[in-house]
């Protein structure tokens, strides 16, 4: 049984396919289009690089999952809260309608427009239970407590669930026209002048230069309310509506907030980051308030998270450290794009009685390049061909004689980050090489910070109590001895968000941070995806060449190939 799972119509398009319940293949649309978080109706071109990669055709495929289920033939039980909804004055129509159309816009007719062949029967999977799907299937655990917050999906912004077996019982949900915690940190984020969708990552990062300020953190409370239960509220007249407005504070609203912002982060004042910094406080008020209730009401030691609210690396450590929950896990994509895996497995397991899949150990689950199709590329582009001996080797030695390098290894991750297969890697050791990196190589805020790739045995030493940490979406606070050799990773704040590589899971990567290791004594590498400012991450050489020339970066090692600059 092949189920093919996709999302679209909607931001961070993406595929995957299941295969008797074997993962096979998954990846964003955005590296095969190169179009950053894409909108599309289908993501064909990400549809047909899978048939390609794994040799099948459509025909193949039993079944098409989707990631979303609004269409109200299929969820009579929705009409009573929808039809509340319509009635409040402050309803969002223009939100309702939208996940409504998404779901129907799901077609054998739209895809027929895309693709030719037999259409395969297409299943939908309401949009959280895909979230909930791409992470408690994917977790070692047997039970859990799972928490999915995000925007919205049909109605749900956050929803809280325990799982066991085959069993999901749903604990709770906070839905729309107004409570969700993703609109909100959507909304600031436009308000500081950034993009919509894709940049809440970079107010993240800024909220640690902010001042504590009681302006600003009265409002977040008045903004978004805690209340008994593990439950929260949005307040809707400070909020608006937010689909007819473009997703942004009322006009009256912002001029409390002193204005929107949009001369661009260098115009950025010390209000704007107290803004970021009382914004980042509040969500992860909220997250952990919803989070320490379910802890009491599932009764489980473990937590599975999903939704794009939990690629708050920020507020996902303070879970870790305050939430009470004994295990955390999250998938290496929790955001939109991991619903594609997650509706095939929820198919798979939940509808069609199948097995389990097997838990996840590592996210590289997508195209991958042999040297024979590098090589070409390389001569394709007219380039020397210069084959390395010990790949690895070569890349340490440059690393520590202070070289930038494109590190293009194995297949690419399935989700945001570099995991160390399509990286940039750089020397942590000066604390200059954070600006260096940001300015030279990925021509971005200089006040971002990077991460490090640190080795399983030396974790411990530089991250006390981090743990496991496979796809770094945990800030946690670094040792004395991470801030004296790692200052480069070190955020202003102290923390830093660290991925521990195992041998296991990336045999190459873990040689290549040994030997830097062997020749500085130092345990990690700055590690930051392979890119530059308003690119997604390279996804076949032909990416990786056009992004080396096209950057300030020293080598790169491609495969068993380095390609070096012109003096």
């Amino acid at each position: 049984m092949r189920i093919l799972g996709y999302s679209g119509l909607n931001h961070d398009s993406s595929v995957a396919l299941l295969e008797d319940g074997k993962l096979i293949f998954a990846s964003e649309s955005e590296k095969i289009r190169r179009a950053k978080h894409e909108i599309s109706p289908f993501p064909e071109q990400a549809v047909g690089r899978l048939l390609s990669v794994t040799g099948l055709e459509l025909g193949d495929i039993d079944a098409l999952a989707v990631n979303y289920d609004a269409g109200i033939l299929a969820n009579w039980g929705y009409l009573p809260h929808l039809w509340a909804c319509i009635r409040q004055r402050n309803a969002d129509l223009g939100i309702i309608a939208n996940c409504i159309t998404i779901s129907a816009s799901h077609s054998k007719a739209l895809i027929r427009y895309s693709l030719s062949g037999a259409i395969p029967p297409i299943r939908r999977v309401r949009h959280h239970l895909a979230h909930l799907a791409s992470t408690f299937l994917y977790s070692p655990y047997d039970e859990s407590a799972v928490a999915v917050i995000d925007a919205s999906g049909e109605l749900d912004c956050t929803t809280t669930y325990h799982c066991a077996g085959r069993s999901i019982r749903r604990l709770a949900a906070m839905t729309l026209p107004n409570d969700s915690l993703g609109s909100i940190y959507m909304m600031s984020t436009r308000h500081l002048g950034y993009r919509l969708i894709g940049d809440e990552y970079k107010v993240m990062g800024l909220a640690s230069f902010g001042e504590a300020d009681p302006v600003f953190r009265r409002f977040f409370e008045e903004l978004i309310i805690l209340e008994d239960g593990g439950r929260y509220r949005v307040n809707p007249k400070l909020a608006g509506r937010m689909a007819s407005s473009g997703c942004q504070f009322p006009d009256e609203v912002a001029a409390r907030l002193g204005g929107r912002h949009m001369d661009g982060p260098e115009a950025f004042t010390e209000a704007h980051k107290s803004f970021a910094r009382e914004l980042q406080r509040r969500i992860e008020e909220a997250i952990l308030h919803v989070v320490r209730h379910l802890r009491t009401a599932s009764r489980s030691r473990n937590l599975c998270l999903a939704g794009g609210v939990a690629l708050n690396c920020v507020a996902n450590g303070r879970l870790k450290a305050e939430s009470g929950f004994d295990n955390i896990f999250i998938p290496p994509a929790p955001h939109d794009a991991g619903t594609s895996l997650g509706a095939a497995a929820y198919l798979h397991y939940y509808e069609d009685g199948q097995a389990r899949p097997e838990p996840l150990s590592h996210a590289y689950l997508g195209q991958r390049f042999s040297d024979e199709a590098i090589e070409a590329e390389i001569t394709r582009c007219g380039l020397p061909v210069r084959r390395l001996a010990d790949p690895a080797q070569e890349a340490a030695r440059r690393l520590a004689y202070g070289e930038v390098i494109g590190w293009f290894q194995g297949a690419s991750e399935f989700g945001p980050r570099a995991l160390g297969n399509r990286s940039i890697l750089a020397d942590p050791r000066a604390a200059e090489m954070k600006d260096q990196v940001n300015r030279r190589i990925k021509e971005r805020e200089g006040y971002r910070p990077f991460a490090p790739s640190v080795l399983e045995h030396a974790a411990e030493a530089y991250f006390p109590g981090l743990g496991s940490s496979p796809y770094m979406l945990f800030v946690v606070p670094a040792s004395d001895k991470a801030r004296a050799d790692i200052p480069a990773v070190v955020h202003v704040d102290g923390t830093a968000r660290p991925q521990v590589v195992c041998p296991k899971a990336n045999p190459l990567y873990h040689r290549l941070i040994s030997c830097f290791a062997e020749a500085t004594g130092v345990s990690a590498v700055l590690n930051t995806s392979f890119n530059v400012a308003g690119e997604p991450i390279v996804n076949t050489p032909a990416d990786a060449i056009r992004c080396f020339f096209g950057s300030g970066l020293d080598a790169l090692v491609m495969g068993s190939f380095v390609l070096e600059k012109a003096k």
